[in-house]
């Protein structure tokens, strides 16, 4: 067990016993995640690199023999409470979270009582590193426990890609609940979303380390632009496969098939998305070769794309950026996440 998380069960543990009175009888955590390169690819089938992050969400359950289910925020200091088979309505964004998660279990298997539960977590909210998916899979793997739910980890991470689609309106793909669910230490992911399938490779970066900045600008995916990109580049898959029946898939898609889109945006998201896939598969070789001065150019050429072809980025993105490659330590940043806030992540080199 990694000495902090041990810490931070035990801390959540003791507030489960304060608040409830008793012990919780399991408990269940999933950590954030970084996404090395491969923005935006996901719900598009395409590849990414992820891993995750030291920050976790806990989560202490109890069952109870009635069928109320309480579930406590330790970080909001705030409790969600219902009884099965009667309505609620979930008002706050982590009391949406829960319910979500719940009740598209519930969907798929029988919960016949309730539970208590207290909910932590130091994964920092709306900076893209997946706080809300490491709720859901953390939260989700304490009931397939709790409940002994015949369910494998690829059909736990689907289930809560479903509380997005369905409790919080975001059409997400799965690289969020893949990381957190797939994640090895020690090693970055090469995640192949049209196949779901991941491969391993060493994350061993010698001289070099990875450096997060938060932009302090928090955004909703469901408020912000993320579900019309999702739109146009569906958009300008469907226009390619009429005048080229060859383009069965995404990944079908070559650069030749860009001209064929009629409408100049949906062109440069397009061009993103194929360029995209082409980076992470020249920054896994890159980091097979050790050569983290490439790696370094990649994450920068990804963020010019994420900027000018995807537009998702903002002007403190691009500030942190443009500030960091100022650096004659830092190798390449880029944006990461979803955009429009959130973080940067950059590769500068350990001795600076």
């Amino acid at each position: 067990m990694i000495p902090d998380l041990q810490k931070y069960i035990d801390s959540t543990s003791l507030y489960f016993k304060e608040k409830y009175g008793a012990t919780p009888s399991l408990v269940a955590y999933a950590p954030g995640r970084i996404n090395i390169i491969g923005e935006h690819t996901d719900y598009n089938f395409g590849l990414s690199m992820p891993t995750a992050i030291n920050r976790w969400v806990v989560v202490c359950l109890r069952p109870r023999p009635d069928k109320v289910i309480s579930v406590t925020s330790q970080n909001y200091h705030d409790t969600m409470e219902f009884t099965l088979g009667t309505d609620f309505e979930p008002t706050k964004s982590w009391q949406k979270y829960t319910y979500g998660s719940i009740s598209i279990f519930a969907g798929q298997f029988p919960v016949e009582k309730g539970f208590d539960a207290v909910v932590w977590g130091n994964v920092p909210i709306g900076s893209g590193v997946s706080s809300s998916a490491a709720m859901e899979v953390a939260l989700m793997n304490a009931l397939r426990a709790a409940y002994q739910a015949d369910m494998d980890d690829l059909a736990l991470v689907k289930l809560c890609q479903r509380v997005e689609h369905e409790y919080l309106k975001v059409n997400s793909g799965l690289l969020d609940q893949y990381a957190s669910q797939f994640s090895r230490v020690g090693k970055l992911m090469i995640l192949d979303f049209n196949e779901l399938s991941s491969e391993y490779v060493d994350a061993d970066m010698k001289d070099w380390t990875w450096i997060l900045a938060d932009s302090k600008v928090k955004r909703e995916l469901a408020g912000s632009k993320y579900s019309e990109r999702v739109q146009e580049t569906a958009n300008a898959l469907k226009e390619i496969q009429q005048k080229n029946p060859a383009v069965k898939r995404f990944r079908d898609i070559t650069p030749a098939d860009i001209n064929l889109v009629s409408d100049a945006i949906q062109q440069k998201r397009i061009k993103h998305f194929i360029s995209e896939n082409q980076r992470v598969l020249q920054a896994a070789a890159a980091l097979q070769a050790q050569d983290f001065v490439a790696l370094g150019k990649l994450l920068t050429a990804s963020h010019a794309s994420l900027r000018d072809d995807y537009e998702v980025s903002c002007p403190e993105l691009d500030f942190l950026v443009d500030t960091a490659l100022q650096l004659p330590y830092c190798a390449g940043s880029r944006m990461m996440g979803g955009g429009f806030g959130g973080c940067t992540i950059s590769l500068v080199r350990k001795d600076s």
